[in-house]
């Protein structure tokens, strides 16, 4: 009778197990169901904004593309207007270069003070003072100062078309006009320092 009790004990016990094993095991499908669930909807939220990245990626390039397309456009137009103001510059210096220059020196002591500015109270001369000066004298500059003078004409107008560049270059970055105050050009006029006699 031992064995059968025996028996019957070990089946209550593999049925227990069973009972309990089977229980766990529908806890664990349960919790697999809803983990799957909230997988599957973290996913699906991740689809959704990955998409929405994407389109504003799209966006964000196509506004980056156009805008650096204009940047291209300036960029280009002012190399062309840089290259024009080198060739202008070279040329006006082989045109200085291979002239004369003619200088007219004035005797300005009658215009000079004390101080080595006019008089006090006096009047200060016409535009034609030079003119009527008697004891002012013309010749043409020797070749070493005519050298100089158009390396530093050239130095000059190089400067003048660098600035030139870099202003317009900022008022269009900026989107601005220039203000109307002061010269619209700040170019020097190359070979015209005096006028000829």
């Amino acid at each position: 009778m031992m064995l059968t009790d025996l028996k019957a004990i070990l089946i209550y016990i593999l049925a227990a197990l069973v009972l309990v094993l089977g229980l766990s095991t529908l806890e664990y499908r349960r919790m697999f169901k809803a983990t799957d669930f909230a997988l599957t909807t973290q996913n699906g939220a991740i689809k959704a904004r990955n998409e929405e990245a994407g389109r504003r990626i799209e966006q964000l390039t196509n506004q980056r593309d156009a805008l650096q397309g204009q940047l291209d456009k300036r960029h280009a137009a002012q190399e062309n207007s840089d290259a024009q103001a080198v060739t202008q510059i070279a040329a006006d210096d082989r045109q200085q270069r291979s002239a004369p220059v003619r200088v007219r020196v004035l005797d300005c002591t009658r215009d000079a003070g004390p101080g080595g500015g006019g008089a006090a109270g006096s009047a200060a001369p016409g535009a034609e003072a030079g003119a009527t000066d008697a004891n002012s004298a013309s010749g043409l500059l020797p070749k070493e100062g005519a050298g100089r003078l158009a390396d530093a004409l050239t130095e000059v107008e190089g400067m003048s078309a660098a600035y030139a560049s870099c202003r317009a270059d900022l008022f269009s970055v900026r989107g601005s006009a220039p203000p109307d105050s002061g010269p619209a050009d700040y170019a020097l006029p190359v070979g015209r320092l005096l006028p000829k006699p």
